[in-house]
């Protein structure tokens, strides 16, 4: 692949949220992990080492192989090759080609390297020490939007009305994902939970399941989670999606028998 895009000088870095011990006793993260509660179900995935960019001379293509046999496909991926602590986001389509000098499907442009830009400049993200090369990651806004529409066409799949999104939920969803990186559990870091909020009434987590795929597949094989998404008086929701620093990815769906 061609040299490096030139990175920006100062990338934007979140201030880590203090935390207390117990609150950091709650949030180590243990892969495969399923709670539920009531409306509430939540679910933890695990993250894949990554290994190296692999050219196609038959193609003059890219792909990526994650040292374990697989490859990234059907996904955006932050990726830190040179291991300097900044990462760029990928773009690779469904057969696990890196896309470059485009405007992927989704409406976002990558450069001739690959490379996720906005306004020609590389969008980077602070990787934590002593974490993997890659980690799956959408933009932010594509991410809700895919996730959401993939419920819905699970539900229209099973002959039930699509919900349709909901703001307020949206809004509740956007702080419920923060609040997952601080204490990932339907119990709030301040305490309660979030069905005591207007028109919430139901909710699903997940934790470094890094695309809309993974996370509704996993939350459809899990019979909790399905029961949620396919309840039939349900009429709106939700998403919210957010990154901490160190790199874990935290995801909320928020149910609502309102409009």
């Amino acid at each position: 692949m061609a040299g490096k895009p030139q990175r920006k000088t100062n990338p934007f870095e979140e201030e880590k949220p203090s935390l207390s011990a117990e609150r950091k006793a709650g949030r180590r993260l243990l892969p495969g992990i399923l709670l539920s509660l009531g409306l509430f179900t939540l679910l933890s995935g695990t993250e894949v080492l990554a290994r190296s960019w692999i050219k196609d001379p038959g193609k003059n293509a890219w792909w990526y192989d994650t040292g374990n046999g697989n490859y990234h496909r059907s996904s955006w991926q932050w990726i830190d090759d040179d291991r300097d602590g900044y990462a760029e986001c990928y773009r690779f389509d469904n057969q696990g080609w890196m896309l470059e000098n485009t405007v992927t499907p989704d409406g976002y442009t990558v450069n001739q390297n690959g490379a996720w830009t906005v306004n020609g400049v590389v969008q980077t993200r602070r990787m934590a020490k002593n974490t993997a090369a890659s980690s799956s990651a959408y933009p932010k806004d594509a991410y809700e939007n895919e996730v959401l529409n993939r419920i819905n066409q699970y539900r229209a799949g099973r002959g039930l009305r699509p919900c349709r999104e909901n703001e307020v939920l949206d809004n509740f969803a956007e702080k419920r994902a923060r609040e997952c990186a601080i204490l990932f559990s339907h119990t709030r870091p301040q305490g309660g939970t979030i069905l005591s909020e207007s028109q919430v009434c139901g909710e699903i987590l997940a934790c470094n399941l890094r695309t809309p795929e993974s996370a509704v597949s996993a939350w459809r094989k899990s019979p909790k989670h399905n029961r949620v998404m396919l309840r039939q008086d349900f009429v709106s929701f939700g998403t919210g999606h957010y990154t901490d620093p160190s790199g874990n990815e935290y995801s909320v769906v928020l149910f609502s028998f309102y409009n």
